[in-house]
């Protein structure tokens, strides 16, 4: 987790949000070997109906993290930003100038990458090793979203305490996406 003295000295850097991107990359090559190597046997093969459902959320998920990329500034998302503007520049601590956003998929919940995600890896038929690397993955989003968190209440102090009250972390309230329909 990200304390904030060390928030404060690297996360502003230039170089950290693509040092960080890039390094995630890299940690899955031995993540991906793994996987390979698991035993292949199925754990959960539904029926025709059943794996039609699963396709369905997985393609629900990979729509969601389409709408959400268009609700993010991706680039600096990627740490692209940060380093063309460091070798542009020669900016070497990078302000983050993105305002606090909430409406659209980010006034449904505050994590909808993570939430795509989660949808992509479990809606499909499990193997032994699929599920492994799922609740790898799993574990891996709640702990990105909670150190995310911390950052974000680091940098934007009450009011992202005051949205964290309003809108759930990873899960959709269904009452409030309803609402939001019937209103517009």
């Amino acid at each position: 987790m990200a304390e904030p003295k060390i928030l404060k000295r690297y996360y502003y850097r230039w170089w950290y949000r693509g040092f960080y991107v890039f390094t995630s990359i890299i940690l899955l090559f031995p993540l991906w070997y793994i996987y390979l190597n698991i035993d292949d046997k199925y754990l959960f093969n539904p029926s025709l109906w059943g794996k039609l459902f699963l396709y369905f959320i997985s393609g629900f998920g990979i729509f969601w993290g389409y709408l959400t990329s268009k609700e993010y500034d991706n680039k600096s998302f990627l740490g692209m930003d940060q380093i063309k503007r460091f070798f542009k520049d020669k900016v070497h601590i990078h302000t983050d100038n993105t305002f606090f956003k909430t409406d659209g998929v980010l006034g449904i919940m505050r994590h909808p990458y993570y939430f795509a995600g989660l949808l992509i890896l479990w809606g499909r038929t499990l193997k032994i090793k699929d599920l492994i690397i799922n609740i790898i993955f799993t574990f891996y989003f709640i702990f990105g979203a909670l150190n995310e968190e911390r950052k974000l209440i680091e940098l934007y102090g009450e009011k992202y305490t005051e949205y964290k009250r309003k809108v759930p972390m990873l899960f959709p309230n269904l009452r409030t996406i309803f609402h939001k329909i019937k209103n517009n």
